[in-house]
């Protein structure tokens, strides 16, 4: 496919004028029909990858996506930009899912969404069987990988769920990977070396400091940091990271204290909190949220001015993974860790 034709879908149906790094060699390779691994850092447009792809795909894209507001984010931004697409998930009802399933057989819908639970339906799969599918993208791949720092079993099952399904193409999107969970990745699902499309990391607007604090003086150090961020960037908004549950509800609660409109959000939340909490962030009602990791994966909000680690992060891919959510508009933001040793056990 020629590259003014490529061009030209990509100001009609997305309005810009330029492809960003990696994402016209990923396209060219899926519409050769070369299966494909792309490792983008956060917030450069992994996502565009498929889309522009699966117009141009005969049949189905499927899409599997770790979570139900990374789901939403996506389809609402394919609605906006008139591109057919539709999510099979636990919020519809029986109704709702057979006229999903009927347009997808009808061919109405270029993109369907699902949960990687969804494959382990005995009705799902026959009904994927029962179409052609031009493509499989797993979003978030390195959950995949044992080796992985978000590894969840059930993507252990989709290459063979690929092949039972005859999938001729799959693309595998990931933000971070280390070099031994790329292997990883690819061989699983066969994808060639000359195939792996990996972009810099690099992001000029991310400004990275280290501030070593003695375990007394970091709540004052956190107020100072965030009053500060705050001040500067005349609002805009935060996520502090911190690794227990607990310490989330403590420290939100010292922000709260201090006038800070802080919210705390953890895993042992339940769900329908959880998803207030996203939807107050994204809304601009919550400035900052005190999280532990269960918070960010598919968190595209542009305005996130700062990102502090309260404790020290788990991993250098949970780093750099966590202050990838920073800055996404260009403008520049900050990345601040407050450092000592008494969090290097937990």
């Amino acid at each position: 496919m020629d590259s003014p034709f490529l061009h030209s879908s990509l100001q009609e149906y997305f309005g810009f004028s330029h492809f960003r790094s990696g994402q016209e060699q990923t396209i060219r390779q899926l519409l050769a029909a070369e299966s494909s691994l792309a490792i983008f850092p956060t917030g450069s447009g992994k996502s565009l990858c498929y889309q522009l792809a699966a117009l141009h795909l005969p049949h189905l894209t499927l899409v599997v996506s770790p979570l139900l507001a990374l789901m939403k984010d996506q389809l609402d931004f394919l609605a906006s930009r008139g591109i057919p697409a539709a999510s099979l998930d636990s919020t519809l009802t029986g109704e709702q899912s057979k006229t999903v399933m009927s347009d997808s057989r009808a061919g109405k819908i270029k993109i369907l969404m699902v949960s990687v639970e969804r494959f382990k339906n005995e009705r799902f799969r026959q009904f994927i069987e029962s179409i052609p599918v031009s493509m499989l993208v797993v979003d978030e791949a390195h959950c995949i990988s044992e080796w992985g720092h978000n590894f969840r079993p059930d993507y252990l099952k989709l290459p063979a769920y690929r092949s039972a399904l005859n999938i001729p193409l799959v693309l595998l999107l990931t933000a971070t990977a280390t070099r031994k969970v790329k292997k990883d990745m690819a061989h699983k699902f066969g994808i060639a070396q000359e195939h792996i499309v990996q972009t810099g990391f690099y992001r000029p607007n991310l400004d990275l400091s280290i501030m070593p604090v003695s375990a007394v003086d970091k709540d004052a150090h956190l107020i100072d940091a965030i009053r500060q961020q705050t001040d500067q960037q005349k609002g805009g908004s935060g996520i502090v990271y911190v690794t227990l549950q607990h310490s989330a509800e403590q420290v939100a609660e010292l922000l709260c204290r201090h006038q800070i409109n802080a919210v705390a959000y953890h895993a042992g939340l339940l769900s329908e909190r959880r998803q207030q909490i996203q939807a107050d962030f994204m809304a601009g009602r919550a400035q900052v949220v005190v999280a532990t990791i269960a918070f960010g994966m598919g968190i595209d909000k542009a305005d996130i001015r700062f990102v502090i680690h309260y404790d020290l992060p788990k991993s250098i891919e949970n780093y750099s993974q966590e202050i990838g959510r920073a800055g996404r508009d260009g403008a520049a933001s900050h990345c601040i860790t407050l450092a000592n040793l008494d969090g290097l056990n937990t």
